[in-house]
């Protein structure tokens, strides 16, 4: 994990990848997500996605490593969790709330020991944070947290990579494909973010869309 980088995005009032109410993409296809399972959010940043799918009933289970990330969620929102401590698993700290709980945790730490098995998950903006050489590992974590015929909500971002190098690292479907070889992969939807933060504008791309797939596996 490139601790560092995203450290000091945490530094700044305001950061591009954050978004002041749930993910539009997850509100518009809430439906495609199942009440009954639980939702692995894997890094979450101070994402209020736990919140809205918990006012709809869907319990989430949120990982993020960075501590300014969490304590961000925490007061922003007014809220007193319930904490427990994992000495065995790298000091994670497990906040509980109602209807779900944020993991102050590394994402690779983390096993269903802890943490339990998934059969849904809404990846908004982790495999897009890694460089291409982390995202192998990132998948084969991901998957061994998964019940084998699991549902992946992918969000990714599709922009002229020789306009922008990253991160959020530009994701084509083909190395989708690749992560999940017998997977059905479909395109449910994208979103433009040009004119949706300062920082978009200011690179003056000719595309920057955020692009939702449904892998089923």
């Amino acid at each position: 994990m490139d601790f560092e980088f995203w450290d000091n995005c945490w530094h700044r009032d305001s950061q591009p990848f954050h978004v002041f109410d749930a993910h539009p993409l997850l509100r518009k296809h809430l439906t495609t997500i199942n009440p009954k399972e639980k939702l692995l959010l894997p890094l979450s940043g101070k994402s209020l996605d736990p919140i809205f799918l918990a006012e709809n009933q869907i319990y989430s289970t949120a990982i993020e490593f960075n501590p300014k990330a969490v304590k961000a969620f925490i007061q922003e929102n007014e809220l007193t969790p319930e904490q427990i401590n994992y000495q065995n698993t790298s000091e994670a700290i497990q906040y509980q709330f109602a209807g779900y709980e944020v993991w102050l945790a590394d994402f690779f730490d983390l096993t269903t020991n802890e943490i339990g098995e998934f059969s849904q998950v809404f990846d908004r903006a982790a495999l897009v944070a890694l460089p291409e050489e982390m995202r192998a590992q990132y998948i084969q974590h991901l998957k061994s947290l998964l019940k084998p015929e699991a549902n992946i909500f992918m969000v990714t971002m599709d922009y002229d990579p020789e306009q922008m190098g990253g991160p959020p690292f530009y994701i084509k479907k083909d190395e989708l494909k690749e992560f999940f070889p017998t997977a059905s992969i479909e395109e449910l939807d994208r979103n433009s973010l040009l004119t949706n933060h300062p920082r978009w504008q200011e690179l003056n791309l000719s595309k920057l869309d955020e692009v939702l797939y449904q892998i089923k596996l």
